[in-house]
């Protein structure tokens, strides 16, 4: 979207698109707006960089895609932290006491930590998919794999 962005006017449009509210009804944004954002991305540097053109594809219905994509995919950031700290990570419980302030710490921050490289990891293999092999598909880090080394 940044991308797009600095090849035209791209919040100029959607002034223009942004529905009109008043006290009885919401007026959502006519189709000549879309097809005004749709052809201006399909023309930037962004829509022939990605083939808009040749895949008959649309940056509204891409964006629509991606977002739902990206609500799909987001609970792997919440889940996934979870199952590998219940392995403990490397935190070592003093004495064999998993209820000591010092491994409930340890395993909060080996959290925080599996958190930050699941979202790296996420990114980097959607940002290679995407880039690289210029198909849309979003890669993340498998439950499955997550779940047999955990346990």
């Amino acid at each position: 979207l940044l991308l797009a962005a600095a090849d035209f006017n791209l919040l100029s449009l959607l002034s223009v698109c942004a529905p009109k509210f008043s006290k009885d009804h919401i007026r959502l944004p006519n189709m000549k707006c879309l097809d005004s954002i749709n052809d201006k991305v399909g023309n930037s540097f962004v829509g022939r960089f990605f083939k808009f053109e040749e895949r008959g594809a649309k940056f509204t219905n891409e964006l629509a895609g991606a977002s739902a994509t990206f609500l799909t995919m987001a609970y792997i950031l919440a889940v996934n932290p979870r199952i590998l700290a219940d392995s403990g990570g490397p935190c070592v419980a003093p004495d064999g006491n998993i209820f000591a302030p010092e491994y409930e710490e340890c395993i909060e921050d080996i959290k925080r930590q599996y958190i930050t490289s699941t979202a790296i990891g996420s990114m980097v293999g959607c940002l290679l998919m995407g880039l690289m092999a210029n198909l849309p598909i979003a890669l993340a880090p498998g439950m499955g794999m997550v779940s047999f080394e955990a346990w």
